[in-house]
């Protein structure tokens, strides 16, 4: 089944911010997390199934898991590369 990708306003502006590539690479890890999150991304922290991380290239983002909705909601995105 895929999940349906949540961004809240202030994160995506955050993402919009971000350089293409860096846009790129977020947006394909997360394309993929849809279908299957639990096996498309890592625990943050201690492994709830609920928060997890992905990561590409410099980027990564904090993701919450609505299991009951399907929703996948991005609660932070960490850039660690150059402008």
């Amino acid at each position: 089944m895929t999940y349906r990708l949540h961004f809240p306003a202030d994160v995506f502006d955050t993402y919009k911010q971000l350089p293409e590539l860096a846009r790129r690479d977020l947006a394909l890890v997360l394309v993929d997390a849809q279908e299957d999150p639990l096996a498309r991304s890592e625990p943050y922290g201690q492994d709830d199934g609920i928060i997890r991380t992905v990561a590409q290239g410099h980027v990564t983002a904090v993701l919450l898991l609505g299991r009951d909705t399907m929703t996948i909601t991005v609660l932070t995105i960490a850039y660690a590369g150059t402008a």
